[in-house]
């Protein structure tokens, strides 16, 4: 049965920890991939949720131009009733008109006017079908006297699929009846184009459905599309967000997670698609490091287990090697330098408890029996006194009784002259053991002459510390002085008898002693060298300053005894206080400097600072004094400091401005650097720091120059800070290759306000017209006074011409509405020159008249207006 466990057992043994290993490697698997999956789902709901409100912000943008253009029907509607229906599209749809007033000027939607019989009898910006007056949505118009507009998606071209959005009114005669219908159009795809507003990736889709014809018109990716094969459904896949929409064909080869909004009043759905490629960056970014963590986690698992694996292996060799050390020690006995004997008591009667009369030979190894001058097997159960008779007057047997009585070991050194071979020095030790003792002998005759060659060598030494500088003491492991050369005696006054003991201490200073016991406790507790400067009192009083060291003396991490030296240092003293007082003299001078004021060695180390250094490290808890500048400031600062620091050790006088956060706030230093040389004026060996705090000073000269760049009329940035301004731009587009807007206004009629109503109203009108333009502009923009009533504006990061030059038209728009101005109304209008920049050889003068010739053909071309591109510069010759 034993035999057959045996393999079971080492099969168990074998099989344990790994399948302990498997087992926690599958939990950690298993819990790791149910995370991912959790944070993949979350990924994806977060990506649903921004879908759905990028689409929300679709349908809100493209539900306002719709109201806006239904209210343009109702605005048509009204005027034409009210002109007895002699309104036409002409009229209504000129530049700056009632249709301006509510949609962007860009638009410019399709129009048309039907008659009641359904005839078309005007029409604007684009083709109309004749037969549409006879379609469903003008009969309904005609028969319904209710005043609502009629929504619909109709195909204008079968061939591009190109629709449009169409919105109808009825018109009415002066009695109330059916006079006709207004139509408007508008297209579907100005709706998807402007990425801006909806921060759409690049690899995005934007995508306008109407409900009832199926058309569509979207950008996906950088592609316009409009088709009417687009079409998406409910989610298939179980655990989607309920908000989530799947295209039932795929728009193109680009995975994205879609979401929509309905605009139901008008029978359309906004989607807007995200591309799943980032929805999910972060997300992945995060499988990563949980799986490389995961790995890491799996290879510290396998190599514990390995290491737990390999340390059982060696348990079992450990076994097995203690047990073959079992059969080696017989083997080791008799291989012993040592003679050994193993003496059994011999009782007199052969009783247990008889008196001892002898000890007979139960074993011994080679070298006794060859110490003795008999064969081994000749002495084993003979009698040691029948051996050695001598034994017995030499008292040796009272030992052995003696051991075997008391148990206690005895161990001895000792000459025998009765021994074959002459006297010998023999090393004794006797153990009990049962019954009888065990006898273990070595002759040391070798050792007891090295010993006195150790002697000689003693007292040689004994010769060299008496001539020694230094006072020698040496002391047991009790802390007792065993030893003084000379010249202790001589520094202290004590003579070798005196100083033995603890007298020794009665030579020190009374009030240095107390701290000397004590460190001399702690010495012989943690073992580490003591050195300290002492006060040592002759007997006729005399006071002598002394360097004193100490040292524990050890052999196999056991303490034996200590060694000390004491060395007269009262001369070197005396300059050391010389020179303390000359350094205090020194830093007492420093610390009333308000700098900060440092010294650093070549190892960039501080080794001295004032006491304003101290209050400015002391803010933020730091001490410096024997740390390096990376430890002190951190890796951030010292990045900046470092080129500073190498230039200085190479023997450069530096001076710099460095900003400093550390205390949370901005602050502003002038620093100098200065090298310090060695004696010889060669080598650099620290350099010297003074720093100053001028962030007062700095604050006040950027205040200044804020207040030479602002326009003191309307607050806006002035014709320095404009020029300023722009050549940073410029420089700015040339590194990234952008592209950027400058604009040159002037206020048309501004001149005849000013003469009629005088120049009180003629500021307050300049303060409005800025105010006005601020609120137009975006935040961004750089909106500049130059002078009079000239303004110029820097657009930059602009993606497209088409931003800028619609910016510039809704601030000719803006500029319409009349200012009110303390009871005055004024009415005047803007002109603009708009020019563009990206990455030419222009310098800011000719960029900037590049944008007042532009201007010039402006006022040209009749005032309240904006000119746009790149003119060249003779232009303005003729538009002058």
């Amino acid at each position: 049965m034993s035999t057959l466990n045996t393999p079971l057992r080492r099969l168990y043994r074998a099989l344990l920890l790994p399948a302990f290993a498997l087992a926690l490697l599958a939990s950690m698997w298993a819990a790791v991939t149910y995370q991912i999956g959790q944070e993949r789902d979350n990924a994806h709901l977060e990506a649903v949720l921004r879908a759905q409100a990028l689409a929300r912000t679709l349908a809100e943008h493209s539900e306002h131009l719709l109201r806006q253009s239904d209210h343009a029907t109702q605005l048509f509607k009204l005027q034409f009733e009210q002109s007895g229906g002699a309104l036409r599209l002409a009229e209504f749809s000129r530049k700056g008109g009632l249709l301006d007033s509510l949609l962007p000027s860009k638009l410019d939607p399709p129009l048309a006017l039907f008659d009641a019989g359904g005839r078309l009898i005007d029409s604007r910006n684009g083709s109309f079908d004749p037969a549409l007056g006879r379609q469903a949505f003008f009969r309904n118009h005609a028969a319904e006297p209710n005043d609502i507009v009629q929504v619909s998606t109709a195909l204008v071209e079968p061939r591009t699929k190109r629709w449009l959005v169409q919105l109808s009114r009825r018109l009415n005669d002066r009695d109330g009846g059916f006079a006709g219908v207004f139509v408007i159009m508008i297209d579907p795809a100005i709706f998807v184009e402007d990425y801006d507003r909806l921060n759409v990736d690049e690899q995005g889709a934007v995508v306008l459905l109407g409900r009832d014809s199926g058309l569509s018109a979207g950008r996906v990716g950088a592609q316009l599309v409009i088709s009417d094969s687009i079409d998406f459904g409910a989610p298939a896949a179980a655990g989607l967000a309920n908000d989530e929409l799947q295209p039932k064909r795929p728009l193109d080869h680009i995975a994205r997670i879609y979401s929509y909004r309905e605009l139901p009043r008008y029978g359309l759905m906004a989607v807007v698609g995200i591309s799943t490629q980032s929805a999910l960056a972060r997300f992945e970014r995060q499988r990563r490091m949980y799986l490389g963590t995961l790995l890491v986690a799996s290879a510290l698992v396998l190599l514990f287990v390995g290491l737990l694996m390999q340390q059982a292996a060696r348990l079992r060799r450990t076994t097995l090697r203690a047990t073959e050390a079992q059969h080696m020690l017989r083997a080791a006995a008799d291989a012993s330098l040592d003679a050994v004997f193993l003496l059994k008591a011999c009782r007199q009667g052969g009783r247990r408890g008889g008196n001892v009369v002898d000890f007979t030979f139960a074993d011994l190894n080679e070298r006794g029996a060859a110490l003795i001058g008999f064969p081994r097997a000749a002495l084993i159960g003979r009698r040691l006194c029948e051996v050695l008779p001598a034994l017995r007057s030499e008292g040796y047997i009272d030992k052995y009784l003696s051991v075997l009585r008391t148990g206690q070991a005895l161990e001895e050194e000792f000459q025998l002259s009765f021994l074959p071979g002459g006297p010998h020095w023999l090393h004794h030790q006797i153990v009990a053991i049962d019954d009888g003792v065990a006898v273990t002998t070595r002759d040391v005759a070798a050792r007891m002459e090295a010993e006195l060659a150790m002697r000689k060598k003693q007292a040689e030494l004994a010769a060299v510390n008496d001539a020694s500088p230094l006072g020698l003491i040496r002391a047991d492991a009790n802390g007792n002085c065993t030893y003084v050369n000379l010249t202790f005696e001589a520094i202290t006054g004590l003579t070798r008898a005196q100083a033995m003991g603890d007298a020794w201490q009665a030579a020190v200073h009374p009030n240095d002693r107390a701290p000397l016991q004590q460190a001399l406790r702690r010495l012989s507790r943690d073992h580490q060298p003591y050195q300290d400067t002492l006060r040592v009192v002759h007997p006729d009083g005399a006071v002598v300053w002394v360097s004193f060291k100490i040292a524990v003396m050890r052999i196999d991490d056991k303490v034996y005894g200590y060694v000390g030296t004491v060395d007269d240092i009262t001369v070197v003293r005396k300059s050391v206080m010389a020179l303390r007082e000359s350094e205090a003299r020194l830093r007492t001078i420093a610390d009333t400097l308000p700098a900060m004021i440092a010294y650093l060695d070549d190892d960039e180390v501080y080794r001295f600072h004032n006491l304003a250094y101290e209050r400015e490290f002391s803010r933020s808890g730091l001490q410096v004094l024997g740390k390096s500048v990376l430890q002190t400031v951190g890796e951030q600062r010292y990045a900046f400091l470092a080129p500073f620091i190498a230039s200085t050790l190479a023997g450069e006088t530096l001076t710099f401005e460095e900003d400093d956060d550390s205390l949370g706030y901005e602050r502003c230093f002038e620093v100098v650097y200065i090298p310090q040389r060695d004696e010889d004026g060669g080598r650099v060996i620290g350099f010297h720091v003074m720093r100053q705090d001028i962030t007062a000073q700095k604050r006040e000269k950027q205040r200044l120059l804020k207040l030479s760049q602002i326009d003191a009329l309307t607050g806006l940035t002035n014709r320095a800070g404009f020029l300023q301004k722009l050549n940073d731009s410029m420089a700015q587009c040339r590194d990234n290759a952008a592209l950027m807007a400058v604009m040159y206004m002037d206020i048309d009629r501004f001149k005849p306000v000013n003469d009629t109503f005088g120049h009180s109203v003629g500021d307050a009108l300049l303060k409005s017209f800025s105010a006005r333009l601020t609120h137009t502009m975006r935040v961004s923009d750089t909106i500049a006074r130059l002078g009079g009533d000239e303004f110029t504006i820097i657009m930059e990061r602009i993606s497209r011409l088409d931003d800028a030059e619609a910016l510039a038209a809704k601030i000719v728009t803006a500029m319409q509405a009349p200012f009110e101005l303390d009871g005055i109304v004024v009415s005047i209008s803007a002109s603009i020159g708009l020019t563009f920049y990206s990455d030419e050889e222009l310098s800011p003068a000719e960029l900037l008249n590049r944008a007042d010739v532009l201007l010039y053909e402006a006022k040209q071309a009749g005032r309240n207006t904006f000119r746009a591109g790149p003119a060249l510069p003779d232009a303005r010759s003729n538009a002058a």
